[in-house]
């Protein structure tokens, strides 16, 4: 997205939601790992993610705040009862996919409003976390984490989370990336993941200026 001589950009890889021919699609993607330089590295890891305790609590809270918010404004919610690992070219999460009919009258902004902030960038419970962000992170995030997308006059379309992104400005560059704060959470690892996610967006400013 450009606005004068700054634009906003980067690959988010969560769906906030999606409506089309009256059906809707969300997407739960939270607790992460590295992806590994081998296969035996790789599928470590995987296995380590799948059984992480913390990471599951991480996923859980994402999963049920979605499952709630969606439910006003759907019939025939499906999702499966456990998530699956979904591989990306440098990290992998735990995925819970949701579909559901969208209920006569509903609307996609409608889900989205009741969606956003997820307990992925807004935490949970919702407004004591959000009161912590804003005592505590001392930044703006301006269109860091929230909804980026698309809806035509029929009322489809879909929004994304702005994650993984960056503000380039002229002559500047400000990336963005986070990571998901639970008890059990480990400051080091927790650093790491944002390393981690911030690869792809360092790499392309890179490639920019080769």
């Amino acid at each position: 997205y450009r606005r004068g001589q700054r634009a906003w950009v980067g690959a988010s890889p969560e769906l906030l939601a999606r409506v089309e021919g009256g059906r809707v699609r969300a997407v739960c993607l939270a607790g992460s790992r590295p992806r590994g330089e081998d296969q035996e590295t790789d599928d470590r890891l995987r296995d380590e993610l799948f059984s992480s305790a913390k990471e599951r609590e991480e996923h859980e809270l994402v999963r049920a705040a979605i499952a709630a918010g969606i439910e006003p404004f759907c019939t025939s919610i499906e999702h499966p009862d456990t998530p699956a690992v979904v591989r990306m070219a440098n990290i992998q999460h735990l995925k819970t996919p949701f579909e559901a009919t969208l209920r006569p009258g509903a609307t996609l902004l409608d889900i989205a409003a009741s969606l956003h902030p997820t307990p992925a960038v807004g935490g949970s419970p919702r407004p004591a976390a959000l009161e912590a962000i804003d005592r505590l992170e001392q930044m703006d995030r301006g269109w860091y984490a929230g909804p980026i997308g698309w809806m035509d006059f029929d009322g489809e379309g879909e929004f994304a989370v702005g994650l993984r992104s960056g503000l380039l400005s002229p002559g500047s560059a400000r990336l963005y990336a986070g990571a998901g704060i639970v008890a059990g959470s480990n400051p080091e690892h927790e650093y790491a993941e944002t390393e981690t996610k911030l690869r792809p967006l360092r790499e392309s400013l890179a490639n920019a200026q080769a």
